[in-house]
């Protein structure tokens, strides 16, 4: 079997509300479909999602990087052999994580089709069947509709992250305190910083983080403040997780080292594909840090890699960010997620379980709709 062909759909996407966090306000997403055709049949499907919190990349940047850069490298080749042609690709993809990642997923979605075996079997067996997920509650300045969509999402989900730091650090605790008061003391909550805060706001903010009851802060210094986190991390009652911090697995591994966090969030996005997400799960779990397996909100199929990666970790320690597809206008998949008491099923179906419905895909093709 040989690669024959290999193809980059830029998509027309649109969320059905703008979702706030950091400094960003997202109402489109660029992503970008890489498939992956061979001479005998199987084809594979991939899925970037380029983010500017944690690439350059540009959805013409990647369709462009796999035209020039990523076909080269693969046609004619045997895309059983995975791990050399990642290796080999990393010596001409620098600094592109999410083309990296629609291609290595495209290229597990292709073996697992051929295989007729799951993804999460290819590496290496699912120790679950289904992933709990949180919900996810925007940041607004309004308290308001914060508390509104919370009680929204509670009817669905157990957990809920909610987001801080754009505002004043006082007034955004205040809305964390309102979510509480309204969703009861039962629901767990976790909030994303996004690097926002500084030291003193952390060591400001603390007594309240524990008085709202909050479970765990992701990312609430820039990676530069790690030795500052470190020092905090082991005294700390919440859980604090490295994400933007987290973007190689030499990373995982420093992060690891320096104990600046207790637990890793492992996006295959941001990593550059499954395989390097899977490196520095192995890396974290082996040191007894923590694992939460997060996402930038992609479309069917990189959600579905990344409910694949989920079951193949052993532990985790707080649900997964991995219901995206649910924010979509549009949708690019026949499968759709479905939460049922919080958990979404993993796949079981053939490569990543998902079926790409190529009349919608080329119907939002990006280049024919300008």
């Amino acid at each position: 079997m040989k690669i024959h062909s290999i193809e980059a759909v830029p998509v027309a996407a649109s969320f059905k509300s703008t979702f706030r966090f950091g400094t960003t306000d997202r109402t489109t997403s660029p992503n970008v479909v890489v498939i992956i055709r061979t001479d005998e049949g199987p084809v594979g499907y991939g899925e970037a999602c380029p983010v500017p919190a944690f690439t350059s990349e540009t959805q013409k940047s990647i369709v462009e990087l796999v035209e020039e850069r990523v076909s080269p490298v693969l046609i004619g080749r045997d895309p059983e052999h995975r791990l050399p042609l990642l290796h080999d690709l990393a010596r001409v993809l620098k600094s592109a994580p999410f083309t990296t990642a629609a291609v290595d997923t495209a290229l597990l979605d292709l073996l697992g089709r051929a295989l007729d075996v799951p993804v999460h079997t290819l590496l290496g067996g699912a120790f679950r069947d289904r992933t709990e997920v949180h919900g996810s509650v925007g940041w607004d300045e309004d308290p308001q509709k914060m508390v509104e969509t919370a009680l929204q999402q509670r009817e669905t989900y157990r957990w809920l992250k909610l987001y801080a730091g754009r505002g004043d650090i006082d007034n955004d605790l205040d809305r964390l305190q309102a979510v509480r008061e309204a969703v009861g003391p039962d629901a767990r909550l976790l909030v994303d910083i996004n690097t926002m805060w500084s030291p003193s706001d952390l060591i400001r903010a603390l007594p309240r983080v524990e008085e709202i009851g909050l479970s765990m802060l992701e990312q609430p210094l820039p990676p530069a403040a790690a030795a500052f986190q470190s020092r905090l991390a082991g005294y700390l009652r919440v859980d604090i997780a490295a994400d933007e911090a987290v973007r190689t697995v030499a990373d995982a591994a420093t992060v690891v080292r320096e104990r600046s966090a207790t637990v890793v969030n492992v996006g295959h996005s941001k990593l550059g594909g499954p395989t390097a997400a899977l490196q520095a799960a192995q890396i974290a779990h082996a040191s007894g840090v923590g694992l939460m397996v997060g996402s930038v909100i992609e479309m069917g199929v990189a959600t579905a890699m990344g409910l694949h990666l989920a079951a193949a970790l052993p532990q985790l320690a707080y649900p997964s960010y991995l219901m995206g597809p649910l924010k979509y206008r549009q949708q690019i998949t026949d499968q759709q997620v479905e939460v049922v008491d919080g958990h979404i099923a993993v796949p079981e179906g053939p490569g990543l379980g998902f079926t790409v419905d190529e009349k919608e895909l080329r119907r939002l093709d990006a280049r024919t709709l300008a």
